[in-house]
């Protein structure tokens, strides 16, 4: 070979090596995720007889009609004629446009492939996101035998495109939007799900997971079914879709608060707001300062660890949802801060467990931080350090900061020995405040926490308001009555208001008064109508830019984990669609659509799928028979 033919053949090979070597990279940087199979998880218990169907369901003007079944009758299951029968069955309603199929397939949960596009913390999330989507699948199963029984594909391709990867965490500002195109071609069913964030990709799969279910009159023993082809365009209304739940009045266990995670996440609810400690217990173990659980807990078992708490906010932002932690001060803050003279610090907080409590309080027992203690600002900055490493939340932080007994200070004024020049109380709350958020400040490294969260209260009002509270950085929980003024003289003023009507979005109401004296405080009991029909922004005509959002309560006076799934469930789901879809409200008649009802009664058999106890609705005739009971 010639000497040029030779350089030719050397350059020609190297530039074909080179190809190799960009291919070969290129295809190692965007290769998806393996296919994930998992162990079959079977979180319902059907008690189900095996029996010959009694009822068909047919659909006729756009409902499902019970029929007996005979020979002539095409037997069709109630969850099959639902979904492919008028209504959606999606909670929350897409605010986008929604395009379901006629049709529907059988398959097995084993034939799921996730692929994506993205590498790094968002792949890690994206894999955790889908094995939760899956086990959500699994649940839907009655029949353990399904899964070795031949279905009408082999392959569902699931595949997640996300355009701005180096989202993990969840803001006010994030894109929650996605865009869901489900399709059959060539024997393989195909989700694509694209979405500028994770968390939307999150919210897509929770969505092509109720495009999926249980058909007990499909083969011999039941199959999964799935749409045939369906898109769907999707955005929520409100970046704040939250839920409060109080740990402090009566201890829930860690399994307990998962199980409401599962149902915010089936509900697209965003923010779990944990009411750590109140004046009953202070069960959560702090690093820096864990005489307060010591001290303050029900008994060693009834806390929660860090490890424990890091684990909750980490299941927690799989699905969607960031976790706000709440250690209300300075009243509500009794048990768990009388250690403060053992250890040299004097008194940390006051009234605690005085009596009679009614002077001191609005329920027993009493405490209140003591603000003229410099030793308590110190714990105060150490408190909100661990919270902040706990939860990972830098963004949102919850102050607290409701219903200060002024009389419970005068009284320890009177009986200190230190001067003061208060004429008015209210100042001396006001600047523990601002002393507060400086030791937040101070707490996050010296940089301001963008979104400081209070409970609505005196000091949230003119005067005060403005005198020691940042329009700028504060935004307020309005808990009163959708009747005072609190919401719009707040939004006048020009501060941002997080939704909490007592009258409206309080789930503890209506069931008596816990103790001898005193009425309950919040008669009577909010159905989920009262719930869902809830819109101040249109009832009171306020500004929808200066409202982040709405929160449910759950205060638990009354309340342990034996029955937090009934308290909640479902009505916090109507509370997320009201904060994602925001329908229409006919404020002259109140009239909730049939398909609403219908609708929610198929999310509420699927958190029961999930593991969940939600309380019941109505008749199950009623479920049978949609349309005859409205």
């Amino acid at each position: 070979m010639k000497q040029g033919e030779l350089r030719r053949a050397l350059m020609v090979a190297t530039l074909l090596c080179l190809f190799l070597f960009f291919y070969l990279y290129w295809q190692q940087s965007s290769r998806p995720l393996q296919t994930l199979v998992l162990t079959y998880k079977h979180v319902y218990s059907s008690n189900e007889k095996n029996r010959p169907p009694q009822w068909t369901w047919l659909c006729v003007n756009q409902r499902c009609e019970r029929h007996h079944v005979t020979e002539n009758v095409k037997i069709v299951s109630l969850n099959t004629c639902s979904m492919l029968c008028g209504s959606t069955q999606l909670w929350p309603q897409p605010t986008g446009p929604v395009t379901l199929g006629s049709k529907a397939i059988a398959f097995n949960p084993q034939s799921f492939q996730f692929e994506t596009n993205v590498n790094g913390a968002v792949r890690t999330l994206l894999s955790e996101a889908f094995s939760a989507f899956n086990e959500s699948v699994q649940s839907l199963m009655r029949n353990d035998d399904f899964v070795n029984q031949k279905t009408d594909f082999l392959k569902f391709i699931v595949r997640a495109t996300i355009k701005d990867s180096d989202v993990v965490r969840l803001k006010l500002s994030t894109d929650e939007s996605y865009s869901l195109i489900l399709k059959y071609r060539n024997g393989q069913s195909i989700a694509n799900i694209t979405a500028r964030t994770f968390f939307g990709v999150r919210h897509g799969l929770e969505t092509l997971s109720q495009l999926i279910w249980w058909d007990n009159y499909h083969g011999k023993n039941g199959a999964l079914k799935v749409l045939k082809g369906a898109t769907v365009e999707d955005a929520p209304i409100f970046s704040y879709r939250g839920l409060m739940v109080d740990t402090a009045r009566n201890f829930m266990s860690v399994e307990s608060l998962k199980r409401v995670l599962v149902g915010m996440a089936a509900s697209k609810l965003n923010v779990f707001h944990w009411h750590l400690s109140d004046s009953q217990s202070f069960p959560m173990i702090l690093p820096n300062v864990p005489q307060l659980a010591k001290t303050g807990s029900y008994s060693p078992q009834e806390t929660y660890s860090s490890e424990e708490v890091k684990a909750l906010v980490e299941f927690a932002r799989i699905r969607g949802i960031r976790v706000v932690l709440e250690v209300d001060v300075p009243a509500h803050a009794g048990n768990g801060w009388a250690w403060g003279p053992q250890e040299g610090l004097g008194e940390l907080a006051v009234c605690i467990n005085e009596r009679p409590w009614s002077l001191y309080c609005g329920e027993p027992p009493c405490g209140q931080l003591n603000p003229e203690n410099p030793n308590v600002y110190d714990i105060l900055q150490k408190i909100y350090r661990d919270l902040i490493e706990l939860s990972g939340e830098k963004e949102i932080f919850h102050l607290g900061g409701d219903e200060v007994s002024l009389e419970c200070w005068a009284q320890h004024l009177q009986k200190s020995s230190t001067p003061n020049n208060y004429t008015d109380l209210h100042d001396l709350w006001g600047e523990f405040t601002v002393k507060a958020l400086m030791r937040l400040q101070q707490a996050n490294g010296g940089e301001r926490i963008p979104h400081v969260i209070l409970w609505s209260s005196k000091l949230t009002k003119r005067p005060y308001l403005s005198k020691f509270l940042d329009k700028n950085q504060v935004t307020v929980q309005s808990w009163g009555a959708s009747q005072w003024a609190d919401t719009p003289d707040l939004i006048a003023d020009g501060y941002k208001v997080l939704v909490s009507h007592v009258d409206a979005w309080y789930l503890d109401c209506g069931f008596g008064r816990w103790r001898e004296t005193g009425d309950a405080a919040c008669d009577p009991y909010r159905p989920w109508q009262t719930i869902y029909n809830h819109r101040p922004w249109q009832q009171l005509r306020l500004d929808k830019k200066k409202i982040v959002g709405g929160e449910a309560c759950l205060w638990t006076e009354q309340v342990s984990e034996w029955n937090l799934d009934s308290r909640l469930w479902p009505r916090a789901a109507a509370l997320a669609e009201r904060l994602w879809t925001d329908p229409q409200l006919d404020t002259t008649t109140y009239i909730i659509l049939e398909d609403v009802y219908t609708r929610l009664t198929t999310h509420r058999e699927r958190l029961i799928s999930r593991g969940l106890k939600p309380e019941a609705m109505w008749p199950s005739y009623c479920t049978q028979n949609p349309g005859m009971c409205l």
